[in-house]
């Protein structure tokens, strides 16, 4: 444990003098550099990135190194740890380190709120109503209750929130381990501004997708896939009306599952604006194949959402009225299996790759590039973007029909071919 691993100029006999003589060489600035006393087992001083020197006393558990720490090393100054007396307290863990974790863990367990409470906390103060993502951050922290509800919060260390990671790229990939990663990154830095001897046990290093770019995707479905979509559609209900929504519109997912029957005037959708918004399409006149889809959705009605969800979901009401649709992890599961019934082995898509489908069907369809960002609601850049005011209505209503009228060119055609019917 003492020097194994230790360089042979990192290992010191301290004393008084010799530690206090060691600072950080000019190679060495920025950097944090540990020595190793002869004398007592385990015992190291950290000379930290500021030159402070902090005792610390190693030990395993579990196979892994830990270390404890033992207060600092500065002379004539309040708090001050002799050589002897961090040989003393070090010794001292050593010989009782099993008796005092436990106790530790204990203390911990019994004054510490569960990860529930502080979350549930975290939401109602910093989250609900003040995030347009308000209802997605909540729903991937209740994700998080039947295996930490119960948790005493300040007892989740670091090798939990890894485990916990692990799982979940595993199950449902690295994109989502590492939203979850960002919001317990801010949950629990909120907790440790507000309590001294906090310290969050999220570190760099911990996200699973290390490179930003590898986040970007460029995923669109086929011909051949969006006929084979539609198709399994068919037998889906709400969900498979859904989806053919987001394809025919280019809209977000979240906009869709949560359109309400007063958002609709006729044929035209007023797209609800969250607070905090950047923007969207704000208002669309919606092709006809879009108006049979909503149309259709009219006998399913069971509360003011076009496509509602079909159980209970609140957690605190559970006599509270049916909301919009929310289980797109099931209901994409239930469309994967039955597209591999009509044509197996289609690459791994998301329902975020229909916007994209459809923005680069819009462009085969000789849609303008401005008019399609429009459509998506994305920001015009530049000059035009902050001068030009123009609702491009009628341009936008006509670019759907266009996206609209290639889907059904790609829904009549016989083979998987790119094959679009020529005008005279």
């Amino acid at each position: 444990m003492r020097n194994k691993s230790a360089k042979p100029d990192r290992v010191r006999l301290f004393t008084e003098l010799s530690v206090a003589k060691l600072k950080l060489l000019k190679n060495e600035i920025g950097k944090q550099i540990v020595y190793y006393d002869r004398r007592q087992a385990g015992l190291v001083l950290r000379i930290n990135k500021t030159g402070s020197k902090a005792w610390r006393v190693l030990y395993y558990v579990d196979g892994k190194t830990k270390s404890e720490g033992l207060g600092y090393f500065k002379p004539n100054q309040p708090g001050h740890v002799s050589v002897k007396a961090a040989r003393d307290a070090a010794g001292n863990f050593r010989a009782n380190k099993s008796t005092i974790l436990a106790e530790r863990v204990k203390q911990a367990a019994a004054h510490s709120e569960t990860f529930e409470i502080v979350a549930e906390r975290h939401l109602k103060r910093f989250v609900d109503g003040k995030r347009r993502t308000a209802p997605a951050m909540r729903k991937m922290i209740e994700r998080l209750y039947p295996k930490w509800g119960s948790k005493p919060f300040e007892t989740i260390r670091r090798s939990d929130v890894s485990d916990l990671l692990d799982e979940i790229e595993e199950t449902r990939g690295p994109r989502a381990a590492d939203v979850t990663l960002a919001i317990l990154r801010r949950l629990m830095g909120k907790y440790a501004v507000a309590h001294d001897d906090y310290s969050s046990p999220i570190r760099e290093g911990m996200a699973r997708i290390e490179n930003p770019s590898e986040r970007a995707r460029d995923r669109i479905l086929s011909d051949d896939e969006i006929r084979t979509m539609f198709a399994a559609c068919e037998g889906l209900g709400t969900f498979g009306n859904l989806v053919k929504l987001l394809i025919y519109t280019a809209q977000r997912r979240t906009k869709v599952s949560t359109m309400r029957w007063d958002d609709l005037d006729g044929d035209i959708w007023i797209i609800a604006t969250e607070d905090r918004e950047k923007g969207n399409a704000a208002r669309l006149k919606l092709p006809k194949p879009a108006v049979a889809v909503v149309q259709s959705q009219r006998e399913l009605r069971t509360n003011e959402y076009v496509f509602p969800t079909s159980f209970k979901t609140s957690r605190s009401d559970p006599g509270k009225h049916y909301g919009s649709f929310s289980v797109f992890g099931g209901g994409k599961s239930a469309l994967d299996e039955a597209m591999a019934q009509i044509k197996p082995d289609i690459p791994h898509w998301t329902l975020h790759d229909l916007r994209r489908t459809a923005r680069s069907l819009m462009s085969r369809a000789k849609v303008r590039p401005d008019i399609a960002e429009r459509v998506l609601g994305h920001a015009i850049p530049g000059v035009q973007g902050v001068y030009d005011r123009h609702a491009y209505d009628l341009e936008r209503a006509q670019a759907l029909t266009a996206l609209a009228t290639l889907i059904g060119r790609i829904l009549d055609a016989k083979s998987g071919g790119n094959v679009v019917a020529l005008r005279r």
